[in-house]
């Protein structure tokens, strides 16, 4: 049985032999492992070069309308209503009349007051010549000269008073509101009505305190309404001190208003300048976050490699987002930066580049 194991293991062995020396005569087959280069090409991404420019900086404060001026009118005097010569929404000009008082009694207390004063006069006069005689002392005629100045002084209230009965416009505007009727009893220092000053409005806001040092006055200021009407004021006034709780700081910007467009209390954007920095302009799609949250492009550098740059909004544009934080000249993936890694190799190619290919490709077409 022994040699006939050692016999078996002879004929395998040479059949191993005779099968390797069969393959060997068999041409070498192509090697199946390739490079790297030939079994991935390389990622085609859009690109493009950018250019930083000058930007205006902008705070975006939100903000409303409010009047020039807003005046309640009130009464210096009592009495009652004897006209109403304004309506609500009346346009007035300053002096026109909005009120009108019963002189009542007052015409009698002016010629009472006129009388008195020329009696006070004429016995000034009498101390006087009497004293020039030695008939008369001092002292009287200082009493005299005293009650001419008391008569005087009453003369001149209840004039002032007669020239109160017709409460007036103090400046141009419209009657807002009027809560007196025709007959009402009015005392000293009630009101009568508002009185509004829209031919020239005010945007308010208020800026925050680490944006306000950039501010300037009389800077022109873009305003946006909230009725999509755009218009542009003077930044007329930065307050001094920072609102106790918010810690803002008010501003306002004057628009001339002539035509009494009806936007007191709406609401409004203030664009306000801040100074000036260098950035790019780039579409909202070049966008992303890094993995710490912050915003962030993708760029191509000199050896087509991807690289990471982290961005910051200047301001937005109606073409996209001027960026900061870019080097002067840049090449942006515009298109495929969500398909190609940090530090990978890639395939850029231009709107240049493009339009070339698609020109081959119409020209190749023809031809076939």
């Amino acid at each position: 049985m022994n040699k006939s194991v050692l016999l078996a293991l002879a004929v395998v062995i040479g059949f191993g032999i005779w099968m390797a020396s069969g393959m060997q005569t068999e041409e070498p087959a192509e090697p199946v492992v390739q490079s790297a280069a030939e079994e991935k090409p390389l990622m085609k991404v859009k690109v493009q070069d950018s250019d930083a420019e000058t930007v205006l900086q902008l705070v975006r404060v939100q903000g409303q309308v409010e009047a020039n001026r807003t005046l309640e009118v009130k009464v210096e005097i009592d009495g009652r209503v004897a006209k109403l010569p304004a309506d609500e929404g009346q346009r007035l000009a300053a002096g026109d009349g909005l009120v009108e008082i019963s002189a009542d009694y007052r015409s009698a207390q002016l010629a009472e007051a006129k009388a008195l004063l020329k009696q006070r006069r004429s016995d000034l006069a009498a101390s006087i010549k009497l004293k020039k005689r030695g008939l008369q002392s001092q002292n009287r005629v200082i009493a005299d000269e005293a009650a001419v100045q008391a008569a005087q002084a009453q003369l001149a209230r209840i004039q002032h008073e007669i020239k109160e009965t017709r409460v007036t416009a103090p400046f141009a505007g419209v009657l807002n509101k009027r809560v007196v009727e025709l007959g009402d009893y009015l005392q000293a220092g009630d009101v009568i009505g508002e009185l509004v000053d829209d031919g020239t409005v005010k945007i308010t806001g208020q800026v925050p305190q680490h944006s306000v040092g950039r501010l300037q006055e009389n800077q022109n200021v873009d305003v946006v309404l909230n009725n999509g009407e755009q218009m542009t004021g003077k930044l007329s006034y930065i307050s001094p001190v920072a609102d106790g709780v918010t810690r803002s700081y008010r501003v306002e910007v004057q628009i001339p208003n002539p035509d009494h467009l009806r936007i007191i209390g709406l609401s409004a954007t203030l664009l306000l300048p801040a100074g000036e920095q260098m950035g790019h302009l780039l579409p909202g799609s070049v966008l992303g976050l890094d993995e710490a949250g912050n915003l962030r492009v993708k760029l191509v550098d000199n050896d087509n490699r991807v690289s990471n740059a982290p961005v910051e909004i200047i301001r937005t544009d109606q073409n996209g987002f001027w960026l900061s934080g870019l080097d002067a000249k840049v090449r942006v993936i515009m298109v495929g930066q969500d398909f190609v890694a940090n530090g990978e190799e890639i395939d850029p190619v231009s709107d240049v580049d493009l339009a070339a290919e698609q020109q081959l490709s119409v020209k190749a077409e023809q031809e076939g």
